[in-house]
């Protein structure tokens, strides 16, 4: 008898501790349910994010090289040029003669400078053409997935969603600790919604588990990382050169320090340049698809100030320099982020196999009542 009460009360103890974790995994789930689902999903389809962008832009990226396209320093004039003029942030190079420049700029106008989004350039006619005023696909699945199409508060929203995603992870695998191999067997044989988000839970858990962190250092990075830096005792990114401004003193044009690149780096594409705003150094990025080195140049003398390989300092260095590839895997294979892209799509078909169970729970509980 005693054995008994034993057994029964060590079962109970089980049970107890199983739907603490449950109800945990299950609330918080349900809380961040529609925003996650939503996040998976556009997550999904912007693994093909650049080819539906140059679907949507085909006129930018097959472009007729008539004659001698603008330099490196042409380009940056022509952006001065317009009207109002625009201070070119980031530019980028062409990866091939069919392609146009592409530059995230600054509007500079008397009532107050204010951002204006991405600019692409042709480099043979100067034409200019702005991308984010009108309504397109990429566009609208880059706004879902960062903000909801809400904003600030729907960024807020994502961000919080994102940590909901990781820590109800965690309590699923608690939750079905230890994995029973007959997990994936019951999902083949009986099909049922609960078996099946069993199964896909345990089978996605660490991918959504590393897209939800890296998501939200992606969203607030700029408070985590000083923070994390602090914890560390010491930078995790290097700090750029200052530059030495003497009253009067010009700046050089782009074009000779590019061809210097150019020339030592034979083997390498530079992939985008940051011309400052002649008290900053110049940024000169190469080879951004694997090898990340950054060159730093005097503005004024074409000096070279430094180099910067991307690998960053300490363990903090180490992550930082990996966790926006690990969001997204851009910069591997097609086939690599198309898995990537199957893990997110299976986030939302969690919440909607959650969802469904809930609902037939639920419904049986209403039923159990009324027959009561």
């Amino acid at each position: 008898m005693d054995m008994q009460s034993g057994q029964v009360s060590e079962e109970s103890a089980v049970k107890r501790k199983r739907g603490f974790w449950f109800h945990l995994h299950f609330w918080i789930g349900w809380i961040a349910a529609i925003p996650i689902a939503l996040v998976c999903l556009t997550g999904a389809l912007l693994v093909f994010e650049e080819d539906i962008f140059k679907w949507e832009h085909r006129e930018l990226f097959g472009l007729e090289a008539t004659g001698e396209a603008l330099s490196v320093q042409e380009a940056l004039d022509t952006y001065a040029a317009a009207d109002p003029p625009l201070r070119v942030n980031h530019l980028g190079l062409p990866r091939s003669r069919s392609y146009s420049y592409s530059a995230y700029c600054t509007e500079i106008r008397p009532e107050g400078n204010r951002g204006a989004g991405r600019v692409f350039l042709n480099p043979y006619t100067g034409e200019l053409t702005r991308v984010g005023n009108e309504f397109t696909i990429s566009g609208f699945l880059i706004d879902v997935h960062r903000r909801l199409a809400a904003g600030s508060a729907g960024r807020l929203v994502v961000a919080i969603s994102s940590l909901a995603l990781a820590i109800t992870s965690i309590f699923g695998l608690i939750l079905w600790w230890p994995l029973r191999g007959r997990t994936f067997f019951r999902a083949w044989k009986r099909g049922q919604a609960l078996d099946w988000h069993n199964a896909l839970g345990l089978v996605a858990l660490i991918p959504l588990f590393v897209m939800a962190i890296t998501g939200i250092m992606i969203t607030w990075g700029r408070d985590i990382w000083p923070l994390i830096d602090t914890l560390q005792g010491y930078p995790s990114r290097a700090v750029a050169p200052a530059v030495a401004v003497s009253e009067g003193e010009g700046r050089m044009s782009m074009d000779p320090i590019i061809e210097r690149v150019r020339g030592e780096f034979a083997d390498k594409r530079i992939t985008g340049i940051q011309p400052g705003n002649g008290k900053s150094a110049i940024k000169v990025f190469l080879d951004a698809d694997g090898n990340n080195l950054q060159l730093y140049f005097d503005p004024h003398t074409g000096d070279e100030l430094g180099r910067f390989d991307g690998s960053g300092t300490g363990p903090v260095g180490a992550f930082r320099k990996v966790f926006g590839s690990l969001h997204t895997l851009h910069p591997y294979g097609l086939f690599a982020r198309f898995v990537w892209g199957v893990f997110s799509f299976i986030g939302t078909v969690l919440v909607v196999t959650g969802i469904w169970v809930t609902a037939r729970r639920w419904k049986r509980g209403v039923r159990s009542e009324n027959c009561g």
